[in-house]
């Protein structure tokens, strides 16, 4: 590393571009291969996978057999994905010492598989994804956390940017958002009288982006819920109008109606 001096700040520029210049190196060099290699090992990994949960095959008892054989620790709960991660990658004794990286592995084999990735194609899936631990962080739903925060903070800009204000407030200097942006943010205090104050406002970008992320997901839950309500309610009055059809039509056909009792609640019909 280039000596520093004190109070020399060509000196420490050149510096800081000399580190940036080696991590480049690194990165572009023997940590880029490592990946590169890293990735093409997954990929035999993920093509045994693909082939082992075909039973047909028998490849995932053969691969339960050679963990045995190898003294490799496993139980009735471990998944095929992960016996194979052991199998490649760990050594009899070496399982707690890689349980976290195994989980990790075993995890990207099966969110790749399931998106119909083959040996050849996950490395590109990997780079595409922004890396194994991308992957790792995805939901049920296949999407990162980044992901996920990202659209929900793009619902409730959609969402809050025409909907009813909960106060109408003078919009001070303190409170205005950035330049091209519509949101900013207050800090709010409950006074001992029962009453609110703004003392603090921020158009600070990542404290509204987080803020934004909260909101849109309990938007998008309150929503949820309304819709499940309504549902449930056309339900509730179909099943009414269809009870009322029904005894009318029995009635009609046999001479008599039969005991079937309907709420005066049940009884209204749908808009």
């Amino acid at each position: 590393m280039t000596n520093l001096t004190q109070n020399t700040a060509p000196t420490l520029t050149s510096v800081i571009d000399e580190m940036i210049a080696n991590r480049i190196k690194w990165q572009e060099g023997s940590y880029a291969a490592s990946n590169a290699e890293l990735y093409a090992l997954l990929g035999d990994c993920l093509e045994l996978f693909n082939k082992a949960k075909d039973a047909k095959t028998g490849l995932a008892k053969a691969i339960t057999e050679q963990l045995e054989e190898r003294g490799i620790a496993f139980n009735s709960s471990t998944s095929l994905a992960l016996k194979i991660v052991r199998l490649v990658f760990c050594a009899p004794g070496m399982e707690e010492k890689i349980v976290h990286r195994a989980f990790t592995y075993a995890k990207v084999l099966r969110i790749a598989s399931d998106a119909g990735q083959t040996g050849d194609t996950l490395s590109k899936y990997i780079i595409d994804n922004h890396g194994i631990d991308e992957i790792r962080r995805a939901n049920k739903d296949g999407l990162t956390e980044a992901q996920k925060s990202k659209l929900n903070q793009d619902y409730a800009e959609t969402v809050l940017s025409d909907s009813v204000s909960l106060v109408d407030i003078d919009m001070v200097d303190a409170l205005q958002p950035n330049d091209g942006e519509q949101f900013s943010l207050a800090l709010i205090r409950r006074n001992a009288d029962g009453t609110g104050s703004i003392v603090f406002g921020t158009p600070n970008v990542a404290a509204i982006k987080t803020v934004l992320a909260l909101a849109g997901g309990e938007l998008k839950d309150v929503a949820k819920q309304e819709d499940e309500a309504s549902v449930a309610e056309r339900s509730e009055q179909m099943r009414a109008i269809n009870t009322q059809r029904l005894s009318q039509e029995l009635a009609a056909k046999q001479g008599f109606a039969p005991s079937i009792t309907v709420s005066a609640v049940e009884a209204v019909p749908a808009e």
